[in-house]
């Protein structure tokens, strides 16, 4: 069951890529860069530096830049990972290691959000291609800390800084995994006491038509 939940995970993400390189197709990398410059705030050098990391796909630099947002990690480490999983492989494993399990609360947060994306970069994609501005990108934009988007070698400093980044963001998805955890288990408590009166009234009524 679960390597099937991981498959259909690795799916997700790859789709993810897959559309948004769609959306990109008619467009030239310049327009690209422009586009996600205004959004990311990623200098220019930097996004055709990752182009070429990411198998010059658009797609999966986008992919790779939501997740050093969402996991707030270096978009060198999400380079790293690319290059170890290669065929789009690495999304669902690189997610894991921040601890991102499938059907975790995480994952669906996650989920909700390449949704999301995915809408918002598709309007973005098709209004350019009506008032070719770029500043439309803007909307709704995700400019960068310096301390997690890192391109480039890494201090030992800046090394303790990431890794106390991730152990925080680690904290706060289990703090939010165990509240949502208790609140499913007292909904579902309710619904089973719920359940379990109705069960007791219909018992009534049988024996009460029984009766006549």
């Amino acid at each position: 069951m679960m390597i099937s939940v991981t498959l259909m995970a690795q799916a997700d993400f790859r789709q993810f890529a897959v559309d948004i390189r769609s959306y990109s197709n008619s467009y030239s990398n310049n327009q690209i860069v422009a586009l996600y410059e205004y959004h990311y705030g990623v200098p220019r050098n930097t996004l055709i530096e990752l182009y070429g990391s990411f198998g010059n796909n658009w797609g999966n630099v986008l992919l790779g830049l939501e997740f050093s947002s969402f996991l707030g990690v270096p978009v060198r480490d999400i380079v790293s990972h690319y290059h170890r999983y290669p065929q789009g492989n690495g999304w669902g494993v690189l997610a894991q290691s921040y601890g991102i399990k499938p059907g975790s609360a995480g994952f669906h947060r996650m989920k909700n959000m390449m949704r999301d994306k995915n809408r918002y970069w598709r309007n973005i994609f098709y209004d350019y291609g009506r008032h070719r501005d770029p500043v439309i990108a803007r909307r709704s934009g995700v400019i960068f800390d310096n301390g997690v988007v890192i391109y480039g070698p890494v201090s030992h400093k800046e090394v303790k800084k990431i890794n106390k980044q991730i152990e925080k963001r680690n904290k706060e998805i289990y703090k939010q995994e165990k509240k949502e955890m208790k609140e499913w288990e007292k909904r579902d408590k309710k619904i089973r006491k719920q359940n379990e009166k109705w069960r007791k009234e219909d018992e009534k009524r049988i024996k009460k038509m029984n009766k006549w």
